[in-house]
């Protein structure tokens, strides 16, 4: 018998980090992980989809954590031959050029029209005591902070990546899920005996406020970008693989190398949640938000 469940989480789109109602979800978050590890995904594997058991002669397992920050809605790139689905496309020769991510643009938001109410909230007792010519120049000094920031940003994500886009070219909205400001995504590789086992792992957050949905409308795209793997002793196939709101969504593979020891997870790395254990890797839990 399988159980489904969810956990209803509304968070503005704005935000940038969890709010004071951590610890409280913390708690629920304890309780729905344990549950969610004995019962399993909602959605059944395909039988090809079904991982056996494969042995990795590693010392020491070179698996690391994934972070896909999300950039700006834009319209679909001209890809030739795009299906009329929702689709991740990865072209390797496909380099940003004017990638713009979530932080630069929030950031560049805040140089131009800053959240006062934002800054009087961090320390309230202070701002108070602050004359209007002291405010005036905090808030002159944080918009510059932030288009520095934001400058910075926009310098940083555009080093010639790879910018691996997200794609709706379909006529229904696509929900997906979120953590921050991010896509919760790992990257998944052939193993020797040619099945996809995880080379990433994803770190759930432990605050309930860090999950909402994002939508997206039909014929709109977002993307992030990266550097694909392509050094290591073992040359194999690569994909993406990106949770939805009740299923799996998968890019087109490409050729890549990696260090077969990324297919294990260094033991001494093990997220601690009362006994070390390894970090989830997206399969035991499928919906942590409704859209």
């Amino acid at each position: 018998m399988s159980i489904k469940l969810s956990l209803l989480i509304e968070i503005p789109a704005f935000a940038k980090r969890p709010n004071i109602s951590c610890d409280i979800m913390r708690h629920y978050r304890n309780i729905l992980t344990l549950l969610f590890l004995i019962t399993g995904c909602d959605n059944k594997q395909s039988e090809k989809e079904k991982i056996v058991a494969e042995t990795f002669d590693c010392k020491t397992g070179q698996m690391k954590p994934a972070w896909y920050e999300r950039g700006i809605d834009e319209p679909i790139p001209n890809f030739k031959g795009l299906q009329n689905e929702f689709v991740i496309i990865v072209d390797t020769n496909f380099k940003a050029t004017n990638f713009i991510s979530f932080d630069e643009d929030y950031s560049r938001t805040q140089s131009i029209e800053l959240d006062t109410a934002y800054l009087s909230l961090l320390a309230p007792e202070e701002w108070e005591k602050l004359s209007f010519k002291q405010k005036f120049e905090k808030l002159k000094k944080q918009k510059i902070s932030y288009r520095q920031q934001a400058d910075s940003a926009h310098i940083k994500n555009n080093q010639g990546q790879n910018q691996v886009w997200i794609i709706n070219n379909s006529k229904d909205t696509v929900t997906i899920q979120m953590q921050d400001w991010s896509f919760i995504c790992v990257l998944q590789a052939k193993t020797k005996g040619g099945q996809w086992y995880p080379i990433q792992y994803w770190r759930f957050s432990t605050c309930g406020n860090s999950y909402y949905s994002k939508h997206f409308p039909p014929k709109t795209a977002n993307s992030f970008v990266t550097k694909l793997p392509n050094e290591g002793d073992y040359k194999t196939k690569i994909r993406y693989k990106l949770l939805g709101a009740d299923k799996f969504f998968y890019s087109n593979e490409f050729d890549g190398r990696i260090n077969y020891c990324e297919f294990v997870e260094d033991s001494t790395n093990y997220n601690n949640r009362g006994e070390p254990q390894p970090h989830f890797k997206l399969d035991s839990l499928i919906n942590l938000a409704l859209q």
